[in-house]
C-alpha cells in the first residue's frame, strides 16, 4: 500500500497531465525502508521497489531484514538504486533459508544499482535433482539470481548462502553480463543437493554444481575488485566450496572479465568418484575468460588446477600472483586441457606477468597444458612448485608440464620445482630453466639466449621472487610498494631477456632490455643503470650490424669478466662472451 503522500503527487501528475497535455519531466524520488512504516515509507524492500518509478532511490535504514518482501526480491526491470544506508556491516538481509534475496530476470540493465547490503541464509532449493538450468533454475543463484539481466551489484558482504545446484552466492545466466565490484563473497556453497536426493548416484560427469562463489554461464559478467573467499575473524579458511567444479568462480560458456581479485581458501572436493571438480580457485570452461591483476591463493581442487582450471577454452591469465593451491592431480597452479580453436597450433592458453609458485599437485606442480592445450607463456616465474607422484619420480614434474599438449615460453624463469622442470614444451627461448647441474652456463635448456644460473630471488620464503639487485637505484619492496632494497648480488635474469621484447613499462634506469621472470616490462621490474647492448654497432653508435661488429665479437671471443676487452661484446651480459652471444648477434646481422 503506497503511503499518502506518494498517491497524492501520482494523482496531481495525473490531473496536470489530462488538463495540459504534456507529461512533466520526471524527478527522481527517494524512498525510504525502515523497521517500521512510518516513519519510513515502507517496512520491506519489495514493497518499495513496487512502488518506485523512473530512476528512483531507494534507502535501507540499518537493521537486519527478514520475512515476506525481504526475500526472493524482484526489481522488476526498473532503473532504480536500491541501496542500505549506512553499508553492509550495518544492514542485513537475512533470507532465513525461504529463498534468495535478490532475483534480477527482467533485463535489467547498469543503471540498477544494488549497493551495500550483507546477504546471508539465501537458499536456491533443488527439488529435482539433477537440475537442467534451461528448464528449471531454481536450484542456481542462491544468494542472487540473474538471467538476461545486467545490474551493477557493488559493496556487498554475500556470505553463508546455498544453492543445490550451481552459484552458491551468484548465478549469472543468458546473457547476464552484471558487473560484481568491492563485495566479500566468502563461505557460500554449491551443491548442497548432492547429499539430499542422489546419494546413491554414482555418474556425475553432467553435473553442473558449479561455482561455490559465482556460476557464469553464457555470460559476461564483470568482477572487480572482490574477495572471493578468505580466512574468517579467528584466522580459520572462509572459502567457498563447489561439489563440481570452481570453488570459487565458474565460468561455462562465458567470458568473464575478472579484475584485481582476491580468491582464496576455495574448495571444490568431494570424497567420492566424481569427476569434473577442478579449479579450486577458478573454472573455465568453453568461452574466453580474461583474469587479470588476482592474487589467487590456497585453493584446493580434488583433481587439476588447484588455482585455475581451463578446459576447452581460450582463457588470458596476465599480472597474477598464483601460490600456495593445491590439487590432487594435475597443475597445483594453472592447468589448461583441451583446445577450441580449429588450428591446434593456434594458443588457447595466455599466461603473461605470473607468479606461479609454492603450489602442490601430485602429478604437476606449477603449470599443466595437456591433452591438446597450447600455451603461451611470457615473463613468467614458476618456481618451487611440488609434484609428488612417488611410484614413478620420473614422471614428476614439478615445473611446466605438456601432456600430449604444447606450450611455447619466453622470458621467463622456470626453478627450483621438484623432478622435471618442464616436459614436452616445444619452443623455450630466453628463459633462465635449471637443469640438474645448478649454475653451470655450459649446462642450458636448448633454445636461443637460454641460461642456468640461480635467479638470485629476493625471498622466497617469504613470496618474494623479485630479482636481486646492487643496482643502487633498489629493488621493489613489497612491504613498502618502494624501491628501497639494495642487495649483495645481481640477478643474471636482469637484462637477460629476447633483445625484441619490449621493455618500457620498467621503471628508470632499466638496462634498455627487458628483465626475465614474471616482474619483466612491469613496474616491479628491479632496476639496473648498466646499459645493456642489442649489438655492439648499435653502442658504438653506427647503427650497422656488419663485419666491423664481427670482428669485434671474434676478437673476444671465450674471454671472461676483467679478461673481455670490449664489454659491447657480451650481448647477454653474462661475463662471457661464448655461443650463448652468438644467436644474439647473428638475429640483427646486417640490420
Amino acid at each position: 500500500m503506497p503511503k499518502k503522500s506518494t498517491l497524492i503527487k501520482c494523482l496531481f501528475w495525473g490531473f496536470v497531465v489530462s488538463v495540459c497535455g504534456v507529461a512533466p519531466t520526471a524527478t527522481a524520488a527517494i524512498i525510504t525502508v525502515g523497521p517500521a512504516a512510518p516513519p519510513a515509507d515502507y517496512d520491506n524492500i519489495q514493497e518499495a521497489i513496487d512502488n518506485a518509478i523512473g530512476s528512483d532511490e531507494i534507502v535501507v535504514s540499518d537493521g537486519t531484514y527478514t520475512g515476506a518482501g525481504n526475500y526472493n526480491i524482484d526489481t522488476g526491470g526498473k532503473a532504480i538504486i536500491v541501496r542500505s544506508q549506512n553499508g553492509p556491516a550495518n544492514c542485513i538481509i537475512d533470507c532465513q533459508g525461504n529463498g534468495r534475496a535478490f532475483i534480477f530476470q527482467s533485463g535489467e540493465g547498469a543503471t540498477t544499482d544494488l549497493e551495500g547490503f550483507t546477504v546471508i541464509n539465501g537458499y536456491a532449493e533443488d527439488l529435482n535433482w539433477p537440475q537442467n538450468p534451461n528448464d528449471n533454475p531454481s536450484g542456481y543463484g542462491g544468494a542472487i539470481y540473474c538471467t538476461g539481466s545486467s545490474p551493477d551489484i557493488n559493496n556487498c558482504i554475500i556470505t553463508d548462502n546455498t544453492a543445490d545446484s550451481g552459484g552458491g552466492a551468484i548465478f549469472c545466466d543468458a546473457g547476464s553480463n552484471a558487473q560484481i565490484r568491492d563485495c566479500n563473497i566468502s563461505y557460500n556453497y554449491a551443491g548442497a543437493g548432492f547429499y539430499i536426493y542422489d546419494v546413491n548416484i554414482n555418474d556425475y560427469s553432467d553435473m553442473n554444481q558449479l561455482g561455490g562463489g559465482i556460476y557464469c554461464r553464457n555470460s559476461n559478467p564483470t568482477i572487480i575488485n572482490c574477495i572471493i573467499g578468505g580466512l574468517d575473524a579467528f584466522e580459520w579458511p572462509a572459502g567457498n566450496w563447489a561439489a563440481g567444479s570452481g570453488g570459487g568462480i565458474a565460468c561455462k560458456d562465458s567470458n568473464a572479465v575478472i579484475t584485481d581479485c582476491t580468491i582464496s581458501y576455495n574448495d571444490c572436493w568431494l570424497d567420492d568418484d566424481v569427476v569434473n571438480q577442478h579449479g579450486g580457485g577458478i573454472y573455465c570452461e568453453g568461452g574466453s575468460p580474461d583474469i587479470n591483476g588476482c592474487v589467487i591463493t590456497n585453493n584446493n581442487a580434488k583433481w587439476s588446477g588447484g588455482g585455475i582450471a581451463a578446459v576447452d577454452s581460450n582463457v588470458s591469465i596476465k599480472l597474477c600472483t598464483i601460490t600456495d593451491n593445491d590439487c590432487w592431480a594435475s597443475s597445483g597452479g594453472i592447468y589448461s586441457e583441451g583446445n577450441p580453436n580449429p588450428d591446434p597450433n593456434t594458443s588457447n592458453c595466455y599466461i603473461q606477468n605470473c607468479l606461479i609458485a609454492d603450489n602442490w599437485g601430485y602429478w604437476s606442480g606449477g603449470v599443466g597444458s595437456d591433452y591438446g592445450s597450447f600455451a603461451r607463456i611470457e615473463n613468467c616465474t614458476i618456481a618451487n612448485n611440488v609434484a609428488s607422484y612417488s611410484s614413478d619420480p620420473y614422471s614428476l614434474v614439478g615445473g611446466l608440464e605438456c601432456l600430449y599438449g604444447d606450450a611455447t615460453v619466453t622470458n621467463s624463469i622456470i626453478w627450483g620445482n621438484t623432478g622435471l622442470q618442464i616436459l614436452g614444451a616445444s619452443d623455450v627461448t630466453y628463459s633462465d630453466v635449471q637443469r640438474p647441474d645448478v649454475n653451470d652456463p655450459n649446462v642450458v635448456w636448448p633454445g636461443e639466449g637460454n641460461i642456468n644460473e640461480d635467479p638470485l630471488f629476493a625471498s622466497p620464503i617469504h613470496r618474494d621472487y623479485h630479482l636481486q639487485t646492487t643496482d643502487p637505484n633498489g629493488r621493489y619492496n613489497l612491504v613498502t610498494g618502494t624501491f628501497d632494497v639494495n642487495d649483495p648480488e645481481t640477478s643474471p635474469c636482469i637484462n637477460a631477456g629476447d633483445p625484441f621484447s619490449a621493455f618500457g613499462l620498467e621503471p628508470l634506469p632499466n638496462g634498455g632490455r627487458i628483465n626475465v621472470g614474471a616482474y619483466g616490462n612491469s613496474p616491479q621490474a628491479s632496476k639496473s643503470d648498466i646499459v645493456v647492448p642489442l649489438v655492439a654497432a648499435i653502442a658504438g653508435g653506427d647503427m650497422n650490424v656488419n663485419m666491423v661488429d664481427f670482428a669485434l665479437l671474434a676478437n673476444n671471443w671465450l674471454l671472461e669478466g676483467a679478461a673481455i676487452k670490449n664489454r659491447e661484446a657480451d650481448l647477454d651480459n653474462n661475463d662471457i662472451v661464448d655461443e650463448l652471444d652468438l644467436p644474439i648477434f647473428t638475429k640483427f646481422w646486417l640490420w
